[in-house]
């Protein structure tokens, strides 16, 4: 297996914040988050690219809408994968595209469900721009 180390992560407090609906109908949005304890990472052999997450590195695992938990939760099979996803979107380490093949190949090794993996890579090649800080595309 490519991965470096073992995922050790302990929750945080649930932060609260405060938005609107279509700019207009306020509502409160609960976030969860995870800090990393010890460093972990992922060797993509395809690409040729090892990635480190630090610790003290924070993660919300797959940022799934919470209507879809029962089908999908945050943190299924493919969660080690997410946090290496989370890191490499917080840091534009790689352009998106970049980024997001390293999340497929980490799920790949994981034996994540192929029909999960084309759900949740085309989520976040559709919906990921938002999140993304880093290189352009």
């Amino acid at each position: 297996m490519s991965f470096i180390g073992e995922l050790i992560v302990k929750p945080l407090p649930p932060k609260v914040i405060k938005k609107k609906l279509f700019g207009i109908i306020p509502y409160k949005k609960t976030i969860l988050e995870w800090i990393v304890y010890e460093e972990f990472g992922y060797n993509d052999e395809q690409l040729d690219i090892t990635v480190i997450v630090p610790s003290g590195s924070t993660t919300d695992f797959a940022s799934i809408p919470r209507v879809f938990w029962s089908i999908l939760p945050p943190w299924g099979r493919y969660g080690w994968a997410a946090v290496i996803h989370d890191y490499l979107y917080r840091h534009g380490l790689y352009t998106r595209p970049i980024a997001d093949l390293v999340f497929l190949h980490a799920m790949e090794e994981l034996d994540v469900a192929k029909w999960k993996q084309v759900v949740m890579f085309n989520a976040v090649r559709w919906f990921g721009a938002s999140a993304y800080q880093g290189q352009t595309d």
